[in-house]
């Protein structure tokens, strides 16, 4: 948080108060009291300017407390951001009835009803806002998670009052609304710690090639990727013999959740075998 700004915000929220009550004169208080336009204006000004130097100051402190720089985010910076969102939304509503007349504590019988309406009508809007709510507080989601929500998988890069927007392997920017996300099966592959990852391949008996050169080729290839790879972790093995060929399975552990690595990785072992066997020294012949 820039300490300047929020001292800037700070006095000008001690002159709006003051400007609110008349600068201690009665004749003026009385004069804005009775102002369809500066009461309504005043008393928007100075709830926007309190609850953005009370959400800023929630921030702040949770920065610190968690030691993260002032451009970090996660679930709990979004959740206090739309919260900001939302009663800055509530305040425009009630200033711009202010301006026909009507006091914000006349407002509360009326807008109780209002707001049933409202909810009724949007009752898919509100219900994603609450759902968003209660995403933003949890520890299920978080920006950056990569992970898979109903058939839709891709990199979490916002949550907001009502949709998730993922990214996915193909650079696809998917929306997905809060409500959908919540009532969806989610799997968190990054909280999760899911980070190993399986490559399946077939080869025939006619090609003799023994597993040991195999599985030196193959870990010729994953160290190229240090440091993404985990190393020593990979496990080749041999899946099952059949009559006509012979099944194996690698599986290896990246440092992190990163798909574009995996799929780089497996095309570049599945490659290596090709040339590897391209050669013609492993192949039977047919004489």
């Amino acid at each position: 948080m820039n300490i300047f700004k929020f001292i800037i915000k700070l006095v000008i929220l001690i002159i709006l108060i003051a400007l609110r009550y008349g600068l201690g004169s009665d004749f003026l208080q009385s004069f804005v009291d009775n102002s369809n336009l500066l009461y309504p204006l005043f008393s928007f000004l100075i709830f926007w300017t309190s609850i953005n130097l009370g959400i800023r100051l929630s921030q702040f402190i949770y920065r610190k407390r968690k030691k993260f720089g002032h451009k970090y985010s996660d679930n709990v910076i979004i959740g206090l951001q739309n919260i900001y969102y939302i009663l800055s939304g509530i305040g425009v509503v009630v200033m711009i009835l202010g301006f026909f007349g009507l006091k914000p504590e006349e407002l509360l019988t009326s807008l109780s009803i209002v707001a049933a309406a409202i909810a009724i009508i949007s009752k898919e809007l509100v219900t994603d806002i609450i759902c968003g709510f209660n995403i933003s507080f949890s520890r299920d989601l978080a920006i950056g998670d990569y992970v898979r929500i109903g058939d839709q998988k891709g990199k979490v890069i916002d949550i907001n009052i009502h949709k998730i927007v993922l990214q996915n392997d193909d650079d696809d920017i998917i929306y997905i609304s809060n409500t959908k996300a919540y009532f969806s099966d989610l799997v968190n592959f990054t909280q999760k710690e899911i980070r190993k990852y399986n490559l399946d391949f077939t080869l025939s008996h006619k090609i003799k090639i023994s597993k040991l050169e195999l599985e030196k080729q193959i870990v010729s290839v994953l160290e190229r990727f240090i440091p993404n790879y985990e190393k020593y972790s990979a496990n080749f093995k041999i899946a099952n013999i059949g009559k006509d060929d012979i099944r194996y399975k690698l599986q290896f552990a990246l440092i992190k959740v990163d798909p574009l690595i995996e799929q780089e990785i497996k095309a570049t072992i599945l490659n290596e075998i090709h040339t590897l066997i391209q050669k013609g020294e492993f192949i039977e012949s047919s004489e």
